[in-house]
């Protein structure tokens, strides 16, 4: 799989000639299979074969006015004679204005041309205007999301033993993002995933997921995570300014472990142990700092603090990793 200029320029001229009402040149990116399917935001759109569904695009772009288009963000792959892109566009319409839109549309190399085989269009709506509450779609809202009756019902139901919990977080992440802009910001974030993995796995541990600019990682002991957090927060604190600041959460105890993940109460509290620490920080629970011992590590006065969603006062202890 590679990055496909190819794709990127095949899709702008779908679009270019979609402004200009260049009707054929729109056809022939497109396959003239019965297989090909087109998607869109109505429920109605699910069209198979060309040329009813490209005509019924283009009768669409004719009704509302296409003016001009802006690329927000294009991420076009090619592997063999298969292509792929994701895309976040502004139409510019007569109709209605600026539409966002996002794409999802699948190529295939045919006779040296690459054509559409399937095209997925969406207008972004909130989840809660659809779902009536909001999804998760970040590391903070998972923390929001977060239920203790639940996890304590699936640890009735399916006990797994223990395990100590770490959680990530990048400080000012959408700042920076934006900053940076989407392609350097994917690149930054691929690097930082790769230096966590790397100190994680040097200390026995393991990366259980991703959460957009965060991640959660396991640990057999308390010992080899608080090792693990040193390391990271050392490796993010040099002089480069390029580096990210995170802030890190510890907690040990039963977990449920279901298709490569783990859930639990242990879980919950670690997400909230991490939100409540800052940039820099190592956050720890009293069970960790007991089991990992104060021969091995400092940490500083310990404090009572209530995590969202969990009841009542929590002990948490800041761990000195810079000491």
């Amino acid at each position: 799989m590679r990055r496909s200029p190819e794709i990127e320029a095949v899709f702008r001229r779908l679009f270019m000639a979609l402004r200009d009402e260049d009707q054929q040149t729109f056809r022939n990116h497109f396959s003239p299979s019965l297989d090909l399917w087109w998607i869109g935001s109505d429920e109605r759109e699910f069209f198979r074969g060309d040329p009813e569904s490209v005509a019924l695009f283009q009768q669409q772009v004719s009704e509302f006015g296409l003016v001009d288009v802006t690329y927000r963000r294009l991420e076009p792959y090619e592997s063999g004679s298969v292509g792929w892109i994701a895309a976040e566009l502004e139409l510019a319409t007569i109709a209605a204005g600026l539409v966002p839109v996002r794409i999802t549309a699948v190529f295939e190399l045919d006779a040296g041309l690459w054509r559409v085989v399937q095209w997925h269009t969406s207008i972004g709506t909130p989840n809660e205007e659809v779902f009536g509450f909001e999804l998760t779609v970040t590391l903070d809202s998972l923390l929001g999301s977060l239920d203790q009756e639940t996890t304590e019902t699936v640890l009735q139901a399916a006990p797994e033993g223990t395990a100590t919990i770490m959680f990530t977080d990048i400080k000012d992440s959408t700042e920076i993002s934006q900053r940076l802009g989407d392609e350097a910001w994917r690149r930054v974030i691929k690097s930082h995933f790769e230096t966590l993995r790397q100190v994680v796995e040097g200390q026995g541990g393991t990366l259980v997921k991703t959460l957009g600019d965060g991640g959660m990682f396991s640990f057999a002991s308390a010992r080899a995570a608080l090792r693990a957090a040193t390391d990271i927060q050392q490796a993010m604190s040099s002089d480069d300014p390029t580096l990210l600041t995170v802030r890190v959460g510890v907690h040990a105890g039963d977990v449920v472990h279901e298709d490569g993940d783990y859930i639990g109460l242990t879980v919950s509290k670690a997400a909230r142990i991490t939100a409540s620490a800052d940039g820099g920080e190592v956050m720890v629970s009293s069970v960790v700092a007991e089991l990992a011992g104060r021969d091995a590590f400092h940490f500083g006065a310990p404090f009572q603090a209530e995590l969202k969603g969990l009841a009542g006062t929590h002990q948490l202890y800041p761990m000195l990793w810079n000491e």
